[in-house]
C-alpha cells in the first residue's frame, strides 16, 4: 500500500469532491503519491505536466512486490505541499528492464526527449537508499495513465468508469 493514508480527510474530501465532479461513486485510491521524489517544485511541474495531459507515463523502482494496484485503478496525485490536486487512472503496466524502456514511453514522461529521460532517471535512482544496485539492468515498471479529474476541473470526457 502507499505509505500515504488514502483515509486521510483531505483526501476523502477530494475523492468526494471527485465523485461529485464526474457524477459517479468511485472507489478508494488504490495509491496516493506525487511526482519528483522530495523536490515540491518538482512535484508541481510533474503534476502540471500530468493534468495539462502532456505527460501520461511514470516509472517506477523498485517495483513494488506485491504490486497493490493494476490496470483500471485510481490514484490520487499530490502536489509539492502535500495536497490532493488530481485522479489518475491506471491505463496500462509494462515491467522490463530499464534499457528496454522505448523511447515513445520516455517522451510520455515528459521530462524531455530520450537521453534526458535516461539520464534524469539515473540520477534520481541511483540517488535513492539502494539505488548503486540501479542500472540498465533493473527491471522497473513503466504506467500509464490518464487523468480523468483535477481540481482545476475534470478532464474526463464521457468515458466510462
Amino acid at each position: 500500500m502507499s505509505a500515504i493514508d488514502p483515509a486521510r480527510p483531505d483526501i476523502a474530501a477530494f475523492m468526494s469532491a471527485a465523485s461529485s465532479a464526474l457524477g459517479r461513486p468511485l472507489p478508494a485510491p488504490k495509491d496516493v503519491f506525487h511526482f519528483g521524489g522530495s523536490s515540491p517544485a518538482l512535484a508541481n511541474e510533474r503534476l502540471e505536466l500530468a493534468i495539462q495531459g502532456k505527460k501520461t507515463a511514470t516509472t517506477s523502482w523498485p517495483v513494488p512486490d506485491p504490486l497493490y494496484w493494476g490496470v483500471g485503478d485510481l490514484s490520487v496525485i499530490l502536489n509539492g505541499s502535500g495536497t490532493p490536486r488530481a485522479l489518475m487512472r491506471t491505463t496500462s503496466f509494462v515491467q522490463c528492464r530499464f534499457r528496454e524502456v522505448d523511447e515513445e514511453f520516455a517522451l510520455a514522461e515528459a521530462e524531455g526527449d530520450y537521453e534526458a529521460y535516461r539520464a534524469g532517471h539515473i540520477a534520481f535512482y541511483q540517488g535513492q537508499e539502494d539505488g548503486e544496485a540501479f542500472g540498465d539492468d533493473s527491471i522497473v515498471l513503466c504506467e500509464r495513465f490518464e487523468v480523468i479529474y483535477s481540481v482545476e476541473g475534470t478532464s474526463e470526457q464521457g468515458k466510462a468508469g
